[in-house]
């Protein structure tokens, strides 16, 4: 490309790779726009040196006003400001306080119809998607990580076996699972954008695309070893880890196979609004596990570099059990609902007689077994002044009994039994009313 004979100038190649130090995409597209500057002031970086400050700020507003007068974006214009600067303060070169107006920098023409997928749009991209790709996908879209978290610009790094610490490889069977779900996947200081250590958690159905991809690999004679990248070209019998464009480059590829024009980082917006929703709908997911999940710096990150990048063991074990009630509104495939302990008190407790209302004062998630066990005594046992007749169980209440749904419509539909509810095993509860003929 055009801009990199520019590094032949040995200044500009130390400034290129003090930006890359920090982000070698960063150090691209500011050589890139450097040099589309200079091109169009008919100079080079070093000549651009030499100009006086007042002369390159002109240049500058110049430029700026060129861009909105061609319909470019205010960020546009503003992003060739900063690479221009960033170039000028290396070379300890300030153009004092004189400040550059951008039309609506913040304002992204090309984003702003961009609408994040639904857990069914998404699953049909999964659809269309290679293993390998799929694993990446959702990797960003059930994880939250970043594109370049799974392969770096260069492909010198990415996340690697390691980075999943409950990982269980069984190179006989040729088989891959997790000893714990939602698994920890960690983001290693190199690999986050924001500089920082943390982990994030993979749903069940994520675990399963790993383990499909990982398999594969196995199968096809692969070694998996701890510093093995997670998505990988395979070349001549050598494992290297795929580029950020190439991890891109096929995720897109199976978004415009579904039908669908998003960008691959739509992937990762998917993952914050998904967790943005099940925040609203779920007990104990709170919004700074949700920050800390994608990455950002907020006050779990605090404590997180002050222990040395490891939590309390008790904040991450309520951060995953938080995140395993979460999941169901972050994956794609729906499964039969799952008796939560919780669940099943409600219904203890709303068959014994409790009303919703009651119910609502009632903390069901934490409640010990013994306090159950007196709400339930209470409700059943009769004060004197109730007008219940004797029965044969000696509660004055009906049999109720625990059955399959099949059992349950012969009955009822019989006249023998009357419907109660219905549990989330898929049982269902009804009153034998032969016993209440009895009493």
């Amino acid at each position: 490309m055009g801009h990199k004979r520019l590094l032949k100038d040995l200044r500009v190649k130390r400034w290129y790779d003090d930006l890359s130090r920090g982000s070698q995409m960063t150090a691209q597209v500011y050589l890139r726009r450097l040099g589309l500057f200079c091109r169009k002031w008919r100079t080079s970086p070093v000549g651009l040196l030499s100009k006086q400050p007042q002369e390159i700020h002109e240049n500058l507003i110049d430029t700026v006003t060129e861009l909105d007068a061609n319909g470019y974006a205010g960020s546009y214009g503003q992003a060739i400001v900063k690479a221009v600067k960033s170039w000028l303060s290396f070379n300890n070169i300030t153009l004092g306080e004189r400040k550059i107006k951008f039309t609506d920098p913040e304002d992204t023409p090309t984003l702003r119809q961009e609408k994040a997928p639904e857990p069914n749009e998404l699953r049909k991209a999964f659809e269309h998607a290679s293993t390998r790709t799929k694993a990446a996908m959702a990797l960003c879209a059930l994880c939250g990580l970043r594109p370049g978290a799974l392969g770096n610009h260069n492909g010198t790094d990415g996340l690697q076996i390691r980075d999943f610490p409950e990982i269980k490889i069984d190179r006989s069977t040729k088989t891959v699972t997790f000893s714990t779900v939602p698994t920890f996947v960690i983001v290693r200081r190199k690999l986050s954008k924001a500089g920082h250590q943390y982990f994030g958690l993979l749903p069940e159905e994520g675990c399963r695309y790993v383990s499909e991809e990982l398999e594969r690999r196995l199968r096809l004679g692969q070694d998996l070893e701890p510093n093995s990248p997670v998505t990988a070209h395979f070349n001549r019998k050598k494992e290297r880890h795929v580029t950020t464009k190439a991890i891109s480059a096929s995720i897109r590829e199976a978004l415009r196979r579904a039908g669908f024009k998003w960008r691959p980082y739509v992937l990762r917006i998917y993952f914050a609004n998904r967790l943005l929703f099940a925040e609203s709908k779920t007990r104990g997911f709170i919004r700074d596990y949700r920050v800390f999940l994608m990455g950002h710096k907020g006050d779990i990150e605090h404590v997180y570099t002050l222990n040395k990048c490891r939590l309390p063991e008790s904040l991450e074990t309520d951060i995953r059990q938080a995140f395993s009630q979460a999941a169901k509104y972050l994956e794609t495939v729906a499964k039969p609902d799952s008796a939560r302990p919780q669940d099943l008190r409600e219904i203890l407790l709303f068959t014994a007689g409790y009303t919703e209302e009651e119910l609502e004062n009632i903390d069901l998630a934490n409640i010990s077994t013994d306090e159950l066990k007196q709400l339930l005594k209470q409700r059943a046992s009769p004060s004197s002044g109730d007008d219940i007749r004797s029965c044969p169980n000696g509660n004055g209440r009906r049999k109720q009994r625990v059955i399959d749904g099949e059992e349950a419509a012969e009955l009822i539909n019989s006249g023998k039994c009357e419907f109660i509810g219905n549990l989330p095993t898929g049982k269902v509860v009804v009153a034998d009313l032969d016993d209440a003929e009895l009493c």
